[in-house]
């Protein structure tokens, strides 16, 4: 339902769960502009990289593959995205061969309790790690702000 000729997240979910379940192609959000400045500080230093938790929101791992960046996502559910290969894997129990080729592993807004894995998972690596997380969390990383976008991160490499 539109409110005022807005369309709702619920039904932005709504579509994307059809999507996913029907093979057709993924809606695409167009809202990767508050992520601008992290989608350039990601395509000027790595080339390989996996999102952890990709979820309903595939919009930056799409903008860094229209970069050039080489993307894969993950998430403890299933999700499919014409485009963008997506692995099922637990980060609290990551299957470590599949992040062998990558130079960053980066996550937007993860559960702060899921974030000490993905450290882990970055130091035995190594790689670095990208955490964006909403805006009123505060973690142990370096706090970089790039164009319009805050995140933390921590240099493993």
């Amino acid at each position: 339902m539109e409110i005022g000729g807005i369309v709702t997240d619920r039904q932005v979910c709504q579509q994307v769960e059809q999507n996913i379940f029907t093979g057709s192609n993924p809606v695409r959000f167009n809202r990767s502009h508050r992520y601008e400045g992290l989608i350039n500080y990601i395509a000027s230093k790595y080339c390989n990289t996996a999102e952890i938790g990709i979820g309903y929101f595939p919009d930056v791992a799409f903008a860094l593959l229209e970069k050039g960046v080489q993307v894969f996502a993950t998430d403890i559910r299933p999700f499919q995205y014409i485009g963008l290969k997506v692995v099922v894997d637990d980060i609290m129990n990551p299957d470590i061969s599949i992040y062998t080729s990558v130079d960053l592993i980066y996550s937007l807004r993860p559960p702060p309790e899921l974030v000490p894995y993905m450290v882990r998972l970055a130091r035995i690596h190594p790689t670095d790690l990208i955490v964006k997380p909403l805006t009123s969390e505060y973690l142990d990383g370096r706090l970089i702000c790039h164009g319009n976008t805050t995140f933390f991160l921590w240099n493993f490499l």
